[in-house]
């Protein structure tokens, strides 16, 4: 560790901008090249199942979360809590301080 902390000083101040943009940049359509891939495998699989697992999708013992229970109820709770934010957060800016107790 030792070794490694006086390189910094050199290191650091060389960056510039510029490439601190393009890294970034990088980095972003990176993530979405990643996205895309996953995204194309799982429509591919469940758009033309193969032989091997069956011709079905999903495949033969693996369970698939109902909609209607547990995915269903976190709508709303997320929904509603977010609704709370920001109601407090323009009761803050509003300085009305009988609506700040949500936050």
């Amino acid at each position: 560790m030792f070794y490694v902390n006086p390189r910094w000083k050199d290191i650091i101040p060389k960056s510039t901008i510029r490439t601190s943009i393009w890294f970034y940049s990088i980095y972003l359509i990176g993530g979405y090249v990643l996205f895309c891939f996953f995204f194309w495998a799982s429509s591919h699989s469940f758009l033309a199942p193969t032989v091997e697992i069956g011709g079905i999708w999903p495949p033969k013992g693996i369970g698939v979360l109902d909609p209607w229970e547990i995915p269903f109820l976190n709508t709303p709770i997320l929904l509603s809590s977010g609704a709370v934010v920001t109601w407090a957060h323009h009761a803050i800016l509003a300085g009305n301080e009988n609506e700040q107790f949500m936050l």
